[in-house]
């Protein structure tokens, strides 16, 4: 039995909302006014496109397609923030869950009502059951464990997997089609099946992708925990270090008060004076978790042949918890600091940092010397460069910024913060 195909109006409307479940789960790049007014107008130029070319030749099909999956593109990455590549994978998956939604209710359609059409009323409440059950399913199966986030990067290698997946899935269920230009009930059941075998295999692979990324944030936290434990080591080195310059200061000024000759004891009391200036790694900013961090990595800097100099005023970081300075700060000093210690020229282990404010926003700033030129990724950050990550992620809990970028030979991080935390969300 000769069965009529889809309705390209079915179609337009199965793609539409396989887009609209991922914009409605991903960060909006625009207000939801804006959002609904792209969303209403991708619905309509998708049906009129379909609608148009659905007669067109053989040769021409499969170019109408490519283009209403450009359509699908524009519409996720116009109202989606986020990068291009991400764009690209979801709308892969959105494609190969529209096509399987649009091809089961057409065949429950054409088992129940072979010659009814599909805009008699039972048609379109079937139409809507349908679309209703297989939507809700894909959505809760997608986003049940978390919603999607801009953590979970979608690197060049899983969007070539995906599209390829579901272009074979697309190519292979709809090849019935360019053999005779007749649908049967086994041509349904055959497109039916790959499609749904190709939303299964992309799920399968976003899973792997979730895995991956759970798997790189607790090796992030591992880290962060080690660094502790290596912080932890370094401040009772330093405070070993300390008692002993505390008991050598005791003998010097045994031996001075001993010293009768006002010109050697001068001089005994100028050597202890710059061995105390040496040793003297206190620093007053006005924040005491700043002072913490500031003392610690001063000390740590001494004791490996680092030149470490800062100017900061504290108190414009009082609005932030403990735990964020500390991101944010402390991961920029380690960065910096196991940079330099690469460095065999000790000239050349330089870091300098800054906190100072700038038209009404804060701006720490984090310099450190480096020989060879770090190469940045496509958002602007080095290569695995998870700490340089963690600083993002926590000024965007107040609405700032980061940014990255090498200079005449200095490897220059910038965080811009509103001033008061003002940006806060």
């Amino acid at each position: 039995m000769i069965l009529p195909d889809i309705p390209r109006l079915y179609t337009a409307l199965a793609e539409w909302l396989a887009c609209l479940l991922y914009v409605l789960a991903l960060p909006r790049r625009f207000g939801k006014g804006a959002a609904a007014a792209i969303s209403t107008g991708a619905l309509a130029v998708l049906g009129v496109f379909l609608h148009l070319t659905g007669d067109v030749p053989l040769v021409w099909w499969i170019p109408c397609m490519g283009a209403a999956v450009g359509m699908m593109y524009a519409f996720l990455f116009l109202c989606c923030e986020i990068h291009p590549r991400e764009a690209g994978y979801t709308c892969a998956r959105a494609f190969i869950l529209a096509e399987f939604a649009a091809s089961l209710e057409w065949q429950i359609h054409c088992v129940l009502w072979p010659g009814r059409s599909p805009w008699a009323v039972p048609s379109l409440v079937l139409l809507a059951m349908v679309y209703s059950l297989v939507y809700s399913f894909a959505g809760w199966y997608d986003f049940r464990h978390r919603r999607p986030e801009r953590g979970m990067e979608i690197t060049r290698r899983a969007l070539f997997s995906a599209v390829i997946m579901a272009a074979v899935a697309f190519a292979v269920s709809n090849l019935a089609f360019t053999q005779d230009g007749q649908a049967t009930f086994t041509v349904f059941y055959i497109r039916t099946l790959v499609d749904l075998a190709g939303v299964l295999v992309l799920s399968l692979q976003q899973d792997q992708l979730r895995e991956d990324w759970l798997h790189r944030e607790l090796e992030a936290m591992d880290n962060v925990l080690h660094r502790q434990y290596e912080q932890y080591q370094q401040s009772r080195e330093s405070i070993r270090l300390i008692n002993r310059h505390c008991h050598d200061l005791k003998l010097q000024i045994a031996a001075i008060r001993a010293e009768h000759d006002p010109g050697k004891r001068a001089a005994a009391l100028d050597e202890m004076e710059s061995g105390i200036r040496m040793y003297e790694a206190q620093n007053k900013t006005g924040n005491p978790v700043l002072d913490t961090l500031l003392t610690a990595k001063s000390l740590y800097c001494q004791q490996h042949d680092i030149n470490f100099t800062c100017v900061a005023d504290g108190h414009l970081l009082d609005f932030m918890p403990t735990g964020d300075i500390c991101t944010i700060v402390g991961t920029a000093l380690d960065n910096a600091t196991e940079s330099v210690q690469t460095l065999h020229d000790a000239d050349k282990r330089l870091i300098r940092v800054a906190i100072f404010a700038q038209h009404g926003f804060v701006m720490l700033r984090f310099e450190n010397y480096c020989e060879v030129p770090v190469q940045l990724d496509a958002d602007g950050m080095p290569p695995h460069g998870y700490g340089v990550r963690t600083v993002r992620a926590a000024a965007e809990k107040y609405g700032g910024t980061v940014t990255v970028h090498c200079k005449d030979g200095w490897f220059i991080l910038r965080v811009l913060l509103p001033a008061a935390g003002s940006g806060a969300k």
